[in-house]
């Protein structure tokens, strides 16, 4: 008899909806086993409300490594993921241990995955091979987030843990008493600093600050990602997001620093694992013919700096607000619920290639029907590049921020 899995989550936020929705599926994953033989030895149910981030899937995929069953049974498709570059890294992680996703709805979904998407064997090994060697976040890290996440977590409680990292206390404090926080020189104690900032905000300095860390540049590389230009490009990209939530009242003020910062984390990740492919890139990117990144990278690397970013940050649990902004940054409205926040780094993102690549303004560069969901036209633009030209002097506040 074949062992087999399952695994069940739901897009439903009522919690008596939830309920009744996960208990369906545990009941026809329990009987579709017993009808076809299956031995069912565990259900991974995801705990997370409409999250894209997946830490039972993650850990459904860590322990398949294990060899202890033999398929994974599944309501349908949707519920490992809705993002099909999602679907088929999962789908061939498995393979790799010779387990089968079985849909219990879809009957051929590994090939209507294939067909979907337009992906075969050879783009998902690319995947795999791109991210298996990403290191873990800092363990400090993972404990902070799952503070921020208990509801009985204490200011207090939080700042004990942070203040055990002497070098990650250092750099918080100096960001929370930049000019870009408004508080310069008052905050002396990160306990202080939650109480002001709040919760969600300090775990977002948390995070972008050891994400960053995480990295580190190779010297010995002829060429590489200019690291400081786009450690400035995050920088000035995150002034912007914020004047252009300050201005139009879109009131994201808790992750706007972290997705501004974090949004092109995907282009670290294919300089440093697939370093000779993004090499290719740099150089067609530095030819005189204007191209997007984003195409040359699909074109070299077989997958995208947002794609890569987006699949990483699933692996590291981060938060579903900053998963989206990393995918969808070039395509904010597809980001549906977070499209605000996503539309404003999108925003924050052409500004700043505008201040640092470009000579004049470029409104070519943004899509109408972002600039329409907003309700931002190009004078509105025009006020805001001119008013982060003058902002930009914070930026030698913010870039001690690493240090």
């Amino acid at each position: 008899m074949k062992k087999a899995v399952g695994y069940i989550s739901t897009y439903k936020s009522d919690k008596i909806d939830r309920t009744i929705d996960l208990k369906n599926q545990t009941e026809k994953i329990e009987k579709f086993c017993q009808e076809n033989g299956f031995k069912l030895i565990k259900i991974y149910e995801e705990k997370n409300i409409n999250s894209d981030c997946r830490p039972a899937l993650m850990k459904l995929i860590n322990d398949a490594a294990g060899k202890n069953f033999e398929k994974v049974v599944i309501q349908k498709s949707s519920r490992i993921a809705q993002d099909n570059i999602a679907k088929t890294w999962i789908t061939y992680e498995l393979k790799k241990y010779k387990i089968d996703i079985v849909s219990i709805s879809e009957p051929n979904l590994n090939i209507e995955i294939r067909k979907i998407q337009g992906i075969d064997e050879n783009k998902a090994k690319s995947i795999t091979r791109s991210i298996r060697n990403i290191p873990s976040l800092p363990e400090i890290v993972t404990k902070i987030m799952e503070l921020v996440q208990n509801p009985n977590s204490s200011a207090s409680q939080l700042s004990k843990v942070i203040s055990h990292d002497t070098g990650l206390t250092s750099r918080v404090l100096r960001l929370v008493n930049s000019a870009y926080y408004g508080f310069p020189g008052k905050i002396s104690s990160i306990q202080h600093a939650v109480m002001v900032l709040g919760f969600t905000t300090m775990r977002g300095l948390v995070l972008s600050s050891s994400i960053f860390k995480v990295f580190s540049n190779n010297e010995n590389n002829p060429i590489h990602l200019d690291y400081k230009k786009l450690w400035k490009h995050s920088l000035i990209c995150a002034v912007a997001a914020k004047k252009i939530n300050e201005n139009f009242h879109f009131k994201q003020d808790d992750d706007i620093f972290s997705a501004a910062i974090l949004h092109d984390i995907g282009k670290i990740i294919l300089d440093q694992y697939d370093h000779e492919n993004y090499v290719r890139v740099m150089k067609d990117k530095n030819s005189p013919v204007y191209q997007k990144s984003y195409e040359l990278e699909q074109k070299y690397c077989e997958m995208t700096h947002q794609e890569i970013g987006y699949l990483v940050a699933q692996e590291w649990n981060l938060p579903e607000s900053l998963v989206k902004v990393i995918h969808y940054h070039h395509n904010p409205i597809e980001s549906v619920d977070y499209a605000i926040l996503t539309g404003i780094v999108y925003l924050a993102d052409n500004i700043a290639h505008i201040l640092i690549d470009f000579e004049d303004f470029q409104p070519e560069l943004f899509d109408p029907k972002v600039l329409e969901s907003m309700g931002i036209n190009e004078d509105d633009l025009r006020e805001i590049c001119t008013e982060v030209v003058i902002e930009m002097e914070n930026i030698g506040d913010l870039e001690s921020f690493l240090r």
